[in-house]
């Protein structure tokens, strides 16, 4: 990338999920400051992630879109059309509970993302076993 834009090349980038498999803060800070460098330095970058924490950082300089999906009969279907936006939905949970995963930890997974969703912190888990039993 640095050697084209040195050249004054156009960057045209296609990455799906940026830095995947790296650890979550180190991935979310390196992609960002990638896409802010992209941003000023004549690159256009199309971008797929599942980091909503991307969405909120680039917020004003990228534009967001998203599939949406549903999970039927088992499957996972999406529609494959573009809408504009950050995505609404989520289907970790949903694919626990098509794979038969025991209620109690569907009902925990729900609980433990909608308390992130509310104060964006997460619970440990030793608080939320202790509750449990």
């Amino acid at each position: 990338m640095n050697k084209l834009s040195k050249e004054q090349k156009p960057i045209i980038l296609f990455i799906d999920e940026i830095l995947k498999g790296t650890n979550t803060i180190e991935r979310i800070s390196a992609s960002a400051a990638i896409m802010e460098w992209l941003s000023v330095n004549q690159g256009m970058a199309v971008i797929a992630s599942h980091d909503s924490e991307l969405t909120e950082i680039a917020g004003e300089l990228y534009c967001n879109y998203h599939f949406r999906e549903s999970i039927e009969d088992g499957k996972v279907l999406f529609d494959y059309k573009v809408h504009d936006g950050p995505s609404t939905t989520r289907n970790a949970i949903k694919l626990l509970e098509v794979l038969d995963s025991p209620e109690s930890v569907t009902t925990q997974a729900n609980e433990m993302a909608r308390h992130f969703t509310d104060v964006h912190e997460w619970e440990k888990i030793s608080n939320r076993l202790t509750q449990l039993s």
